[in-house]
């Protein structure tokens, strides 16, 4: 039995990975900014330790608040999961920037400010794994993916950057999905190669996370052509980024 703090957890991916881990006897800490939602989440769960925790990752205080409740709660915690997110697609020319603020500030800030606050505490605690949910998306520009897939990238980078200083003091990972199925994903009027569906993915991220990888990404058919498609020079790439749109 672990004791697992879930950022992000009331629909999609971070949805299914709480019922999943709970249909697996573990213990739950959700947090989110929607309240009734997480409380509706951890009613529908099978009984055990299960906290609600909810914050706003833009929020370092509230944050605090919830990291202090789940640590004098748990003397210990096995996993904390960076699920949260918020996702528009976009053309770099019909930006709303005050969307785009958002965005940035929840999926790459908000990671910031969690690892900002809880760090030293999971390095005190020894033998605890710390994992964020980027995206694919993130691994080169493609189009109509601004501002989400820079701050993915942003996301990607900041990881593998957490990594290498603190990699040996806590279990860094690095969580990249392809196309999942859920509400943010629904936005999209383009096709979406090879979508799965939010508890596939989560049986991909339980999988890969008791795996020794690093970076957990998948379906590994769209992964892998992805990173091929990055080791590409850039006109070529931008060749056949640019057919996509057209």
């Amino acid at each position: 039995m672990k004791n697992i703090w879930i950022i992000g957890a009331t629909a999609g991916i971070g949805r299914s990975l709480a019922e999943l881990f709970a249909s697996q006897g573990h213990n739950l800490a959700i947090s989110g900014r929607n309240e009734k939602g997480i409380d509706g989440l951890l009613s529908s769960l099978p009984k055990a330790d299960h906290i609600s925790a909810p914050m706003n990752v833009c929020n370092v205080n509230q944050i605090q608040k919830a990291s202090k409740a789940i640590f004098n709660h748990w003397s210990k915690i096995d996993q904390v999961i960076f699920l949260a997110g918020i996702y528009q697609p976009m053309k770099i020319d019909e930006l709303d920037l005050e969307l785009v603020k958002d965005i940035i500030e929840t999926n790459l800030i908000g990671a910031i400010n969690l690892t900002n606050v809880i760090l030293d505490n999971l390095i005190s605690m020894g033998n605890v794994q710390f994992s964020f949910c980027a995206s694919v998306a993130g691994y080169k520009g493609l189009p109509n993916s601004q501002p989400y897939g820079a701050s993915k990238a942003g996301l990607i980078n900041f990881v593998q950057s957490l990594n290498v200083e603190h990699g040996k003091e806590v279990d860094i990972r690095l969580i990249n999905p392809g196309f999942v199925k859920t509400r943010l994903t629904d936005k999209n009027d383009f096709e979406m190669p090879m979508m799965i569906s939010a508890d596939q993915a989560a049986m991909y991220i339980d999988k890969g996370l008791n795996s020794k990888n690093f970076e957990v990404h998948f379906p590994k058919k769209f992964s892998l052509i992805l990173k091929l498609l990055n080791l590409l020079p850039t006109k070529l790439y931008n060749k056949i980024a640019r057919s996509l749109i057209q």
